[in-house]
């Protein structure tokens, strides 16, 4: 199998991305020739070779002749659509702005459909984003994976003012990839580069165990104490990973790190749970739950779990002391894989009610009306819950949002 590692020692952008697949001998004409189908037009894509810090590399640069217009996540997938790049590298485009839509729409508050990108959606990042991907296939890359990622420190400009490094959608897009940084003030890790590296890369490993076939160098834009540049090895994977190759990102998901506190309970008034339950749930618990257990001496009893986030760790044992007759209680590291999902406020046939869609991809996974409004209007229009809850449903998946 032909496997791509990144290096990122000095972070990734697109045009780095770009300068490694090129360095690594992508056919140069072959890849004009798929950018070309892009109906954007208005820019010129130059390659150079230079040297950083004794390394020599290829640096990437996009010119654009004419003021980008900003783009929604629509336009840029109508653009990419019509193109006449090959399915795959259609698919693995449009999954990575889909990426930076979500972390953009997260950040702000927004759906990913109102995202209009800043920097992104500019000419110059449209290439970075569907060259890497055309150049992957154009080399016959069929994994990716990577190193850590040094992300820098400081302050960048962006769209929205000073922002610390790494910006917050780089950041939001990194959730369950291992970064750091060296100390070096700049920003080294951008959106772009972030987006396209994971959404490719299957998994952060060490480097695996390859027959090297080709290396690539990568050069970015500024002069470091260490070569700007990114590393890309690429070659005929000989053994497995050294740890399982799922990628939360690349399917979509969202990873959290978090807390599962437990205690095992036996001699409480079993009213006391519900209390108990709404106390964790105001508290910011991220779930609260029971389950069934026995004992010693075959006593029935119930295991309180309170899955929190690190932070929450000091608080909640209090709680659980205070409010539960435990005497001890167990903590344990668990990763937590979620959909990412938004809640909405919709105005329906029926009345408004609060709604959570979440959303794999881009795409509608799973659309859940808030009980309490629907049993408001179920006890308002003396209907039964189930059919106000599947015509909300229906009336959600009907508008399109």
């Amino acid at each position: 199998m032909t496997t791509a590692y990144f290096q990122c020692f000095a972070g990734i952008s697109g045009d780095m991305t770009l300068g490694a697949l090129v360095d690594a001998g992508l056919d140069w004409r072959e890849f004009q020739a798929g950018l070309a189908s892009l109906d954007i037009g208005g820019y010129q894509i130059t390659r150079q070779e230079v040297k950083k810090k004794g390394l020599r590399a290829t640096r990437i640069t996009v010119l654009a002749e004419d003021k980008q217009p900003h783009r929604h996540l629509a336009d840029i997938e109508k653009i990419i659509g019509n193109s006449q790049l090959p399915d795959l590298v259609k698919k693995k485009s449009r999954e990575v702005f889909i990426r930076l839509a979500e972390a953009e729409a997260n950040i702000h508050q927004a759906t990913p459909q109102q995202i209009h990108f800043h920097e992104v959606g500019a000419v110059d990042a449209i290439v970075d984003i569907v060259g890497s991907a055309l150049g992957l296939w154009l080399l016959g890359v069929e994994e990716v994976y990577s190193s850590a990622v040094n992300t820098g420190e400081g302050t960048v400009e962006c769209a929205h003012g000073a922002l610390p490094i790494p910006a917050p959608a780089t950041l939001e897009l990194l959730r369950g990839a291992p970064v750091y940084s060296s100390g070096i003030p700049k920003e080294l890790t951008t959106p772009t580069g972030a987006a396209i590296l994971t959404t490719h890369c299957r998994g952060f490993v060490p480097l695996p165990e390859l027959l090297v076939e080709r290396v690539g160098y990568g050069a970015g834009g500024m002069d470091l104490s260490i070569p700007n540049v990114l590393r890309l090895i690429i070659g005929k994977r000989l053994s497995p990973p050294t740890f399982p190759s799922f990628s939360p990102a690349q399917d979509g998901l969202r990873q959290e790190e978090a807390l599962l506190i437990e205690a095992n309970i036996d001699d409480m008034n079993p009213e006391f749970y519900d209390h108990i339950i709404d106390t964790f749930l105001a508290a910011g618990a991220m779930d609260v739950f029971l389950k069934p257990i026995q004992m010693k001496k075959n006593r029935p009893a119930l295991i309180l779990s309170v899955l929190a986030q690190p932070r929450q760790l000091p608080d909640f044992c209090r709680k659980i002391f205070d409010e539960t007759t435990s005497l001890g209680l167990r903590v344990h590291p668990v990763a937590k894989y979620m959909l990412p999902f938004e809640i909405i406020s919709f105005d329906s046939s029926l009345g408004t009610a609060r709604i959570k869609i979440a959303r794999r991809l881009g795409q509608i996974c799973n659309i859940a009306p808030e009980y309490e409004d629907c049993r408001k209007i179920a006890l308002e229009k003396k209907m039964p819950i189930k059919e106000v809850f599947d015509r909300i449903k229906t009336e959600v998946r009907s508008r399109r949002i």
